[in-house]
């Protein structure tokens, strides 16, 4: 393993159920809520993808850029000052640097949410490049985004390890010829099965990583 590309949120952070009360918060203000199934299938999509068919939904009288705005604004609160790192995922991606692996983010975040958080939390300096999904045009079930990050970081996808929390992220990165790792987080508690199925490797805490020697 010559590269580690990692997802941000679920992965690195401990960030899912913040994103989830704030979405169910922020539409009971408008008198809309969620079901189980709606709140469930957001994960899967980028935030752009997924604002304007909630808006279409429940007929709320906001625009697209309306919501946006005040999403970031209350989310860039929690990443700024309150959103902490997964235990262990500080170590273990400065023990990576240490050893010269050469490191990268590949997330459907916004970038100054992201690098707000991770500067906080005394990693950003480790990290060699980033890529955003925002820049690829397509979410995460497509390969482009780790694609990306292993341009950036100058390392083939067969030489790279993808760290990932969701199905579609693994498949995406499976397409393209990546190494996988699935990281257990609560809010895929009920995926852990196909998870293990389709990715290469399987950890549920950061801990466990240390331990493995990927190839």
């Amino acid at each position: 393993m010559r590269g580690a590309i990692f997802d941000i949120d679920g992965t690195l952070l401990d960030s899912m159920n913040v994103w989830y009360d704030l979405i169910d918060n922020f539409f009971k203000e408008y008198g809309a809520v969620l079901s189980e199934e709606e709140s469930s299938s957001i994960k899967e999509l980028t935030l752009d993808e997924s604002i304007p068919m909630i808006i279409d939904r429940f007929k709320l009288p906001l625009t697209t850029d309306e919501l946006l705005k005040e999403f970031k604004r209350r989310m860039f609160i929690e990443y700024s000052e309150n959103i902490p790192l997964k235990a262990g995922a500080k170590e273990y991606v400065q023990k990576l640097y240490k050893n010269g692996v050469k490191i990268a983010v590949a997330t459907s975040g916004y970038e100054a949410l992201c690098k707000a958080a991770l500067t906080r939390l005394g990693i950003w300096n480790c990290i060699d490049a980033a890529a955003f999904s925002s820049e690829v045009g397509v979410n995460k079930s497509n390969p482009d985004v780790y694609l990306l990050a292993a341009q950036r970081i100058g390392i083939p996808p067969e030489e790279c390890i993808v760290f990932e929390d969701i199905i579609s992220g693994i498949d995406g990165a499976k397409k393209g010829s990546f190494i996988t790792c699935a990281v257990y987080d609560d809010s895929n508690a009920d995926e852990t099965e196909t998870l293990k199925k389709l990715a290469d490797y399987y950890i549920t805490d950061w801990s466990q990583a240390e331990d493995m020697n990927f190839s």
